[in-house]
């Protein structure tokens, strides 16, 4: 028997009428301890932490490397009830958040774990037994790094405070890039490709979409929404991302590497292609399914490729979505639960035939291809091939970084630095260390 947590699929500031569902996670019942903790994860809530972990600068300006674990004051960890669930806690109860973001975190394991095969082992495993969980309210961001998930808020222009913790999206975006450095590693200085950058966020993206199917509601609604013509916009093929600045990423987009064979500012920009690749090949090989079963024709399914690009062909095939679903909703069901999992065995596997150094979208497409023969003998290869294709991934690749050229340098990001790093920056003087001690502790 698994524990119970109260978990919000879209959260309370994005949907009001959002309620938390109770669910099931995989940690044995009464294996958690208060924080929620366990041997491989756990929340704290700093008293007094005014910096993420990171790169960061010292009161007099030196550079330093900012990690785990946090030894100064902290909130009252989140304990479990009675039973050892944290079904208890509820909206705006002190603990509420942690249980959560705990929840979430945990939920996005379950899933990805299964298709990958195996529990998840750290990329920080050399340094750091358990990953932190830290709840920072007053950082406009989100991260995760060496041996740590740090979640801060969205702050709105009418005062709102936005807490990432109760965002789903957000908190599964992080677990995967959690995933693709435990799976991949970290690249080696100079060998990070801008498309390895859009990779780790389309991938994290992915990460989230195929979690967040894992909700019964979410199918539900989906469905409910779309009849099946999931071209149209819906929650499943929308992403909250909020850093650096709000913006909603659309899986369901029409971008092609065409957009950035010049040059690209954003990784967030840059991951679309993949994203919208990854995207529609779910959703033609939902559309199989469902000719597969005799639930719609096979002349619907191609009017329904068309309708992709052509406005005119959108209202007659809505209209069969529509007597179809209504004929077998639970045909429906199943077709995108298959669709779902195959979509996500590949993914897991195309991770764990990749390598982190110079990867390109290109090794994306050929390794999902090679997957798919190996898989099912090839039986998805034109879907593959074609939306790989229709966005010029393999065959267009990113061009510099039009900020300033490249990308900085894997020292100055969180996400991919290492302990070793510090020797890459300045030394402090004593005085300054003393007073970074008495910052970084709350005092």
């Amino acid at each position: 028997m698994g524990t119970r947590f109260r978990l919000f699929v879209q959260p309370p500031f994005e949907d009001a009428r959002s309620s938390p569902e109770i669910v099931e996670v995989s940690s044995p019942l009464g294996s958690l301890t208060a924080g929620p903790a366990d041997d491989r994860m756990y929340v704290v809530e700093p008293v007094g932490k005014t910096c993420r972990y990171g790169v960061n600068r010292g009161p007099l300006g030196t550079p330093y490397i900012y990690l785990p674990p946090w030894t100064g004051k902290i909130l009252e960890p989140a304990g479990p009830g009675g039973c050892g669930n944290f079904d208890h806690f509820r909206p705006s109860m002190p603990g509420f958040e942690a249980a959560h973001v705990f929840g979430c975190v945990r939920f996005t394991l379950d899933v990805w774990e299964r298709y990958l095969g195996q529990p998840l082992v750290w990329h920080f495993r050399d340094h750091y037994d358990r990953l932190q969980i830290t709840i920072l309210p007053q950082w406009d961001n989100a991260q995760y790094g060496y041996g740590f998930l740090e979640v801060g808020s969205q702050f709105e222009k009418d005062g709102r405070i936005l807490p990432f913790s109760l965002d789903f999206d957000v908190i599964a975006h992080e677990v995967g890039h959690a995933i693709i450095f435990s799976v991949l590693g970290v690249p080696r200085p100079g060998t990070e490709y801008p498309e390895y950058l859009g990779f780790q966020e389309a991938f994290s993206d992915c990460v989230s979409l195929i979690a967040a199917m894992h909700f019964p509601s979410v199918i539900d609604n989906v469905l409910a929404e779309t009849r099946g013509n999931l071209y149209l916009a819906n929650r499943l093929a929308r992403f909250s991302e909020f850093s650096p600045h709000r913006q909603i990423r659309s899986a369901n987009n029409k971008r092609t590497m065409t957009e950035f064979a010049r040059g690209w500012k954003d990784e967030h920009e840059l991951s679309q292609p993949l994203t919208g690749a990854i995207f529609d090949i779910l959703v033609d090989i939902f559309h199989e399914s469902l000719v597969g079963r005799g639930l719609i024709s096979r002349a619907i399914e191609d009017l329904a490729d068309i309708a992709e690009f052509d406005p005119v062909a959108e209202a007659p095939v809505q209209q069969a979505f529509d007597r179809a679903f209504a004929r077998n909703s639970d045909g429906f069901v199943e077709a995108l639960l298959d669709a779902r999992d195959i979509t996500g065995t590949y993914l897991a596997e195309t991770l764990w035939t990749l390598a982190p150094d110079f990867l390109d979208y290109g090794d994306v497409a050929r390794t999902m291809l090679a997957i798919d023969q190996a898989e099912s003998g090839g039986e998805f290869t034109r879907i593959i091939s074609r939306n790989f294709k229709q966005r010029a991934i393999g065959e267009l690749h990113a061009g510099v970084h039009v900020k300033g050229g490249e990308h900085r340098s894997h020292v100055l990001s969180a996400r991919t630095l290492l302990p070793i790093d510090y020797l890459a920056l300045p030394k402090m003087n004593y005085r300054e260390k003393f007073l970074l001690s008495r910052l970084i502790t709350g005092q």
